[in-house]
């Protein structure tokens, strides 16, 4: 039995592999390190992949009119969309506004309105914060419509008055487009009419101070104004000043008649 051949490494070759033998450790440790970066990445684009997924369902949803669906796919990117999280607030109010769901579109969009981002305040508002505060506003004006509908203008008004102040800059500037403006005038109207039903009707302008002969008060005697010629007292009539005397001393004669006719005082008449 022959014994196998022995061989003799070289300095280069123990050399090479002890560098191997080395890179070999390093990229086990790596792989290590790198396991919890890989698998935070690989959930990062699962969520962005969910956003995508259920924010086209919800689209599809929305085109086919079905606002109640979509409006629930909306609400679910809330959790998984950490790149741009106002759209899905957004999303979800415009969905329940064009539901005809005023109240709960204007909670959506009011965070909407808080997560967008805005431009520094020395600059006009961008187009994503204008296009939320468009609406935001008509999920307000459509609040106050119905709220005015049931007959509570003082609380309508507030709603407008809401909405006007949300939308204002967006209209002035142009950046809210043609529904902005539209949008702007209807909500002056709406505020006008809720401040009109606010008034009594047939309210007097001077609070029926003036002497109106319907407000049931009587003009003060001490207004400062003379009397007019025209109300001074005519003098008695002798004729009939004298009739009064004549009757009062018939009363204090006795003898009525028995009909109970006065007796004259021998003039021939009677009364």
């Amino acid at each position: 039995m022959s014994l196998p051949p022995i061989t003799f490494a070289t300095d280069t070759e123990l050399r090479d592999a002890a560098f191997a033998d080395k890179l070999a450790r390093r990229r086990t440790r790596l792989l290590r390190w790198s396991l919890p970066v890989v698998i935070l990445a690989a959930l990062v684009a699962l969520k962005l992949l969910s956003a995508v997924g259920l924010n086209l369902i919800g689209t599809a949803s929305y085109d086919r009119a079905n606002y109640s669906t979509a409006a629930a796919r909306y609400e679910n990117t809330q959790f998984v969309n950490v790149i741009q999280p106002w759209k899905a607030y957004y999303n979800e109010g415009t969905a329940h506004y064009s539901a005809g769901k005023f109240f709960t579109a204007g909670q959506r969009l009011e965070i909407a309105l808080e997560k967008v981002p805005k431009n520094p305040e020395d600059q006009p508002r961008g187009p994503e914060e204008c296009a939320v505060r468009v609406n935001y506003s008509l999920a307000l004006e459509g609040t106050a419509d119905e709220t005015l509908s049931v007959g509570d203008a003082e609380m309508a008004e507030q709603y407008y008055t809401q909405a006007l102040e949300t939308l204002a800059d967006c209209a002035d500037s142009g950046e809210g487009g043609d529904t902005a403006e539209d949008a702007q005038e209807r909500q002056e109207q709406g505020q006008q009419e809720a401040q009109e039903q606010q008034d009594p009707e047939g309210q007097d302008p001077d609070d029926g101070t003036g002497g109106d002969p319907d407000s049931g008060e009587p003009d003060s005697p001490d207004s400062g104004k003379p009397d007019s010629p025209d109300e001074t007292q005519e003098p008695e009539d002798p004729q009939q000043q004298e009739l009064e005397e004549r009757n009062q001393r018939a009363n204090e004669e006795d003898g009525d008649d028995e009909e109970g006719h006065g007796v004259g005082d021998g003039s021939g008449e009677n009364w």
